[in-house]
């Protein structure tokens, strides 16, 4: 019979993965088809840091949880708009990020559930352990999104 951190250490392994792959088609949203801001991505990728810090709260809580407040969607907030002839591109990297990011929220919500220590037994490195992979998945993907240097220059020689 698999014990209460076996259960806790194969669903959290799960559910991680599955915000991996989600991440990892989240990537793909970098690619020359699509059109961002910069408001976009700061803002998605402020949201999956901080809902990655306002989960691990829940596991390092004294006591059990019992209602998840974690949000079960995404949606962006800023208006941000591009030039007319690359509306369409904007708009569907929005339309897919928004999709892709609530898969992301979803399932950090299930992977918040594990918190419950009345099912589930885990340890503070294990905890530290889901989270910093998480954070660093994170930075990963955002990191495809930054602009590239096309640019070199000397610092200042004094």
């Amino acid at each position: 019979m698999e014990s209460r951190n076996q259960k806790f250490r194969r669903l959290g392994a799960g559910r991680m993965t599955r915000i991996f792959q989600v991440m990892n088609l989240i990537a793909n949203l970098s690619a020359p088809q699509y059109v961002y801001t910069i408001e976009d991505i700061t803002e998605l990728f402020n949201t999956y840091q901080e809902l990655g810090k306002a989960s691990q709260k829940y596991f390092q809580e004294t006591g059990p949880t019992r209602y998840n407040e974690m949000p079960d969607s995404f949606t962006f907030t800023n208006q941000s708009t591009t030039n007319p002839e690359s509306r369409v591109a904007h708009e569907r990297f929005r339309r897919l990020a928004e999709k892709r990011m609530s898969r992301v929220v979803h399932t950090l919500r299930l992977l918040t559930n594990l918190s419950d220590r009345s099912n589930y037994t885990y340890s503070p490195e294990e905890v530290t352990e889901l989270f910093v992979a998480f954070k660093k998945k994170g930075q990963a993907v955002e990191a495809l999104f930054a602009p590239l240097e096309t640019e070199f220059t000397f610092k200042n020689q004094e």
